[in-house]
């Protein structure tokens, strides 16, 4: 196209996997910011389907780019400011948003279909299972074990089932640290092309990999294809099952199973008892999960960043440890305050209502832009069946633009709908506010057995979801410490302890 234009930037489209009717794109988020900000006067779009396949989403787009004054060409399509030419962009949106669908029910559908006939998918042979390479048999893909990797699958079923020979227990970490010391190659070691961001160096392991690996059926023989339905239905179909060859055997991983099991329960409790924010810490330098473990030598029980601690090989850290009595009297004084200091609650609630407030300003714009199109829209439609009452116009087109309306307000209508109901989960409504006011008032009268009892103590923490975040600033330890009832991040200085 050459119309003398400057090209002030030049943005390629949102991610492949990212919905075509979702406004949270980074690529669309900068259209809407440089029309704010007055940056360029026209946007040139390949085709419709690219701006948009998404009815109610394009018109919005469009309508919201046109009050800041810009304009919108297309490559290939050219549409007229007219009935006839919105007629023809609104069809194309419309069936864009129904290919769209189709696409990917088809898909869905030839995947399945593949699966059923005994076919593994794992995007052809770059990404099997680790402990696994692909084969092609009869126009099937199918998982064959790789034994370089299964012997390695088998060593860390055997560490953490049956333990070292002693039969003394292994741990995850432990399971990690060696398998890192022995520079055993990870799958993103020696098949870059498998995908991921690979965070650590050469051979080294993390707690999260060894997870995944255990907690797979696939070393039992069990290959699954979709996800299973949950209580809020987000499956439409049942996954499929498709027998592989067995790495380990059943009575292995069933162990491995019932001990990962065993051992979550066992840290729970000990955690519940003995650490008031045991599950609810991470570091502030590394993103690291926090723990709470004591020190044998000098009694004293730490919060300890696991990056630090025990050569957790995920990330280096070098933030240093919490002591337990310097931290857990801190974030319980602030727990205290915001329940019985009706001031302390009463600022947090409006810390967060001014936040909710400019977190959906966006959204608020949008509804306004929606809900003018809308009435602009109905009012056209009756206009238009006035017309066509007196017969001033041919009934053809008549039809077609009722058709076009009715399409717009169908889709228009959806949308803010959906827009509300987004507004409603972000903003806390009056009804809310006064549960949460009753909610403090009620744990409030608690606070007095909580002190003699820690276990209750633990379930204030845990009703009120309180996380804590880690960190160093000016060679100060601080904490930074927020829940459900305020959760904008309040910071703490800890004081130095005699002994940490």
């Amino acid at each position: 196209m050459s119309h003398g234009y400057t090209i002030v930037a030049e943005l390629a489209e949102d991610d492949r996997g990212a919905s075509g009717a979702s406004f949270e794109l980074e690529q669309l988020g900068k259209v809407l910011e440089f029309a704010r900000e007055r940056a360029y006067d026209v946007l040139v779009v390949r085709e419709v389907d690219r701006l948009s396949r998404n009815l109610a989403k394009q018109l919005i787009v469009e309508e919201w780019l046109k009050r800041e004054g810009v304009g919108i060409e297309y490559v290939i399509g050219e549409y007229a400011d007219t009935p006839e030419g919105n007629l023809m962009k609104h069809v194309r949106a419309v069936v864009a948003e129904y290919e769209r669908e189709k696409i990917r029910e088809r898909i869905e559908r030839g995947k399945r279909l593949k699966v059923k006939a005994g076919s593994v998918m794992t995007n052809g042979t770059s990404r099997p299972p680790y402990g696994y390479s692909v084969k092609e048999v009869n126009n099937k893909w199918a998982l064959e074990i790789f034994e370089p990797e299964a012997r390695i699958v088998r060593m860390i079923f055997q560490w953490y089932a049956y333990g070292d020979d002693d039969g003394s227990p292994v741990s995850f970490r432990e399971v990690a640290r060696r398998l890192s010391q022995m520079k055993v190659p990870t799958r993103l070691d020696t098949n870059p092309k498998q995908g991921g961001y690979k965070k650590r160096g050469y051979g080294v392991w993390s707690k999260g990999q060894l997870s995944n690996i255990i907690a797979s059926e696939v070393y039992k023989g069990i290959w699954k294809y979709g996800k299973e339905q949950s209580n809020r239905g987000e499956s439409e179909y049942e996954p499929i099952q498709v027998a592989v060859p067995a790495i380990v055997d059943e009575e292995t991983w069933q162990l491995v199973q019932d001990r990962r099991e065993f051992n979550k329960k066992e840290a729970l409790a000990l955690g519940r008892s003995a650490y008031l924010l045991s599950g609810r810490m991470r570091c502030g330098r590394c993103g690291t999960s926090f723990n709470g473990e004591s020190n044998k030598v000098n009694g004293y029980r730490y919060y300890r960043c696991l990056a630090v601690h025990k050569g957790d090989v995920a990330h280096h850290c070098d933030i240093p440890s919490f002591r337990v009595d310097a931290v857990d009297p801190v974030v319980w004084d602030w727990v205290t305050r915001l329940l019985t200091d009706p001031q302390v609650l009463e600022e947090g609630l409006n810390t967060r209502l001014t936040i909710n407030e400019n977190e959906s300003a966006p959204l608020r714009e949008r509804l306004a832009i929606a809900e003018d199109m809308l009435k602009d829209n109905q009012n056209q439609l009756t206009r238009l069946l006035d017309l066509y009452v007196t017969g001033d116009f041919p009934k053809d087109v008549l039809v077609d633009r009722k058709n076009r309306l009715e399409e717009s307000i169908k889709a228009l209508e959806k949308e803010r709908a959906n827009i509300i109901s987004m507004l409603e989960t972000r903003n806390l409504t009056p009804k809310q506010i006064k549960s949460i006011y009753g909610f403090a008032e009620r744990v409030g009268k608690g606070l007095q057995r909580a002190e003699t009892d820690p276990a209750y103590k633990r379930e204030i923490i845990e009703a009120l979801d309180v996380r804590v975040v880690f960190a160093i600033e000016n060679g100060q330890k601080v904490v930074y410490v927020q829940c459900v009832l305020d959760d904008e991040p309040e910071r703490f200085g800890i004081p130095s302890i005699s002994g940490q």
